[in-house]
């Protein structure tokens, strides 16, 4: 069974909201609502995909490369806007393993990562390539079995890290959308700590 992320975006700044962190996410009236469970408004949230590296990193969920978390897996923050603990409520025991960070904290963070550790099940031929060019593995598993089976080997190697690229992007995107830093140059990062994510998982 998979696993997906879900994450929701906050930030603090007067005078566009009270003292503390207010949501900052896209809504947008839910077509379904009426449906049993189904909300009046729906998230377009900044990030969706499905990188278990970058979950290992965030709180050390589906770690199949061994890589060390971050520990933010610190809980759901007890001073987030309503309307997150409102929708982290919605999902009810499916969410799991919450925590949140700042934009700085995961800048900081990432930045004292420069190699992935990944490890698995590997084509032969893949093997093969990478022993004669030092072309990395383009597809892997965590078990192989049945028929072709025969054709895999158990590998483990390093790569370059990407797995934070989207997010960080997209957040400071965000950022820049709201505190109004209309030039990226200028951006001299002082709204780096008043913006974070906050997250979870469901499986």
């Amino acid at each position: 069974m998979g696993c997906d992320i879900h994450v929701m975006v906050e930030a603090r700044k007067q005078p566009l909201g009270p003292d503390g962190w207010f949501n900052i996410d896209n809504w947008q009236h839910n077509p379904y609502f009426g449906d049993k469970g189904e909300p009046v408004m729906t998230i377009k949230p900044i990030y969706t995909q499905r990188n278990y590296e970058l979950f290992a990193f965030l709180a050390g969920v589906r770690d199949y490369g061994g890589n060390p978390s971050f520990g933010f897996d610190r809980g759901f923050p007890e001073d987030a806007c309503k309307h997150t603990a409102a929708e982290y409520t919605r999902w009810g025991e499916d969410a799991h393993t919450p925590g949140y960070a700042t934009l700085a904290e995961l800048k900081e963070k990432a930045g004292t990562v420069t190699k992935v550790n990944r490890r698995g099940y590997v084509k032969k031929e893949q093997i093969a390539r990478f022993k004669e060019t030092g072309e990395t593995p383009t597809s892997w598993s965590q078990s192989v079995f049945g028929p072709g089976s025969e054709n895999y080997e158990w590998m483990e190697w390093q790569d370059e890290a990407h797995c934070f690229d989207d997010l960080l992007d997209a957040l400071e995107e965000r950022k820049r959308d709201v505190f109004w830093i209309f030039n990226p140059e200028k951006d001299d990062g002082t709204n780096d700590t008043n913006i974070r994510i906050v997250f979870w998982f469901d499986n």
